[in-house]
């Protein structure tokens, strides 16, 4: 028997999380995304250490994460329909020029003392909305440069890449904060925008095609209205992205709670400041980078409830323990646990999604999905932020993370999750191939 010597093509193993590593897109996306979120993590130190000084309150404190929340309720809707309609790659980079702008002017502001809380409110509402229509667009970039088989490796590596990148940020960017003020942390975060543009003009793929609701002859009220139920329709789909979506909603209601009095907890709990919340911060990391890189081994192996159930539960009582903890090292791997369960859990959610909505409902299913999100967590982290000023900080965030655990227990309504994978084994064609 004679040996073959034909050449053998190398197929990437779907459950390795370095498959997705071979899109030049991906690399790209990659590349570009965290160049942005580098700068973005200091920024928000500087803005909610500013906030607590000026108004040593935790309620204060928590209204920086309802304006945030409010900016995603809010544009979501609106943000999914033209998200479908506009070529992706220009909204990525018009996300970034908008973003660059607002952090500009605040820090200009910052600059000549004349930046108040209320300024620093509604920037955080324009950079939360704007950054809403980012998210759905992503995903749909996401699905169409990746093969199905790859969209869970795809969104565990770009978790974990995106929580190395947050845990340098942080970690410095903390220090940075208390030696050189809000004004250059701002102009750090503009420079990352730019850099971030810059790598996103890189990106090349096929649109996805047209929704089928746009017809020249409906007037354009009614055409919003239509696809807007669209995105609603793609949620539908299956029955159990239906329970994926009540779950979210429900879940992020103790977590709006919960991220609202992280910083009020970590400024009375630990010395340090600003610098021991980005420590803090930067420990998710620590647990959030196995998590992405372990999440195309376990979505081959394990159901969707079950998976979902055991992360919620760990990244719940986590961060409920983390309310009481006055450690710095303690709480630096509570947040770890959080963040692995946290990673892992939402790149599974991801990429079930991805996977299971046309690519051309893709920006109105995130954008409706970013919308439940958002409308359940101003109002918890609102009243948190009330409580708090009577039971205490963290108690109410103790609170808000057993919240969190329990609600994986709705994954368990719905028979399809039993048994259902978030990333199915049979690879689906990619679509149109890339254009060079």
């Amino acid at each position: 028997m004679g040996i073959d010597r034909t050449p053998k093509l190398s197929t990437p193993d779907p459950a390795s999380p370095w498959a997705p590593l071979r899109s030049r897109n991906y690399l790209t996306l990659l590349v570009g995304q965290n160049l942005s979120s580098w700068g973005d993590a200091i920024f928000s130190i500087a803005l909610v250490w500013f906030v607590y000084q000026d108004t040593h309150s935790a309620l204060g404190t928590a209204a920086v994460s309802v304006a945030q929340r409010l900016g995603v309720a809010l544009s979501g809707p609106a943000v999914g329909v033209y998200v479908d309609r506009w070529d992706r790659r220009r909204t990525l980079m018009g996300v970034n020029v908008v973003s660059t702008g607002v952090v500009l002017l605040t820090a200009v502001l910052a600059f000549r003392h004349v930046l108040g809380v209320w300024a620093i409110y509604a920037a955080l509402f324009a950079l939360t909305a704007a950054a809403m229509m980012e998210r759905p667009a992503f995903h749909s970039v996401m699905s169409r440069i990746l093969p199905r088989d790859q969209l869970a490796a795809g969104n565990g590596l770009y978790q974990s890449v995106g929580s190395a990148n947050g845990f340098f940020a942080a970690s410095v960017g903390g220090v940075v904060v208390a030696a050189v003020g809000a004004v250059v942390s701002g102009f750090i975060d503009v420079g990352s925008f730019v850099l971030a543009v810059a790598a996103l003009a890189m990106l090349r793929f096929a649109p996805a095609s047209a929704p089928p609701s746009l017809t020249d002859r409906d007037p354009p009220k009614r055409q919003f209205v239509q696809e807007l139920r669209e995105g609603w329709a793609g949620i539908g789909l299956e029955p159990a992205l239906k329970t994926l979506a009540l779950w979210a909603g429900v879940g992020t209601m103790g977590g709006g709670a919960v991220l609202a009095l992280l910083p009020v907890v970590v400024f009375r709990n630990l010395p340090g400041g600003p610098a021991a919340l980005g420590l803090v911060e930067a420990g998710a990391v620590v647990g959030s980078v196995p998590g992405g890189l372990v999440t195309a081994w376990a979505t081959r192996r394990i159901a969707m409830a079950p998976l979902m159930l055991a992360t919620t539960a760990m990244a719940g009582c986590a961060m409920a323990a983390l309310g009481f903890s006055h450690v710095l090292l303690l709480s630096l791997g509570l947040y770890a646990l959080a963040g692995f369960g946290q990673t892992l859990g939402g790149a599974a959610f991801n990429a079930l999604f991805q996977a299971s909505v046309p690519p051309a409902l893709m920006g109105r299913t995130f954008g409706l999905l970013g919308t439940i999100e958002g409308a359940a967590a101003p109002a918890t982290a609102l009243v948190g932020g009330i409580l708090a000023t009577t039971a205490g900080a963290g108690v109410i965030m103790a609170a808000g993370g057993i919240w969190m655990a329990l609600s994986g227990l709705l994954l368990l309504r719905s028979r399809p999750l039993m048994t259902l994978l978030p990333s199915t084994p049979d690879p689906a064609p990619d679509g149109v191939p890339p254009i060079e």
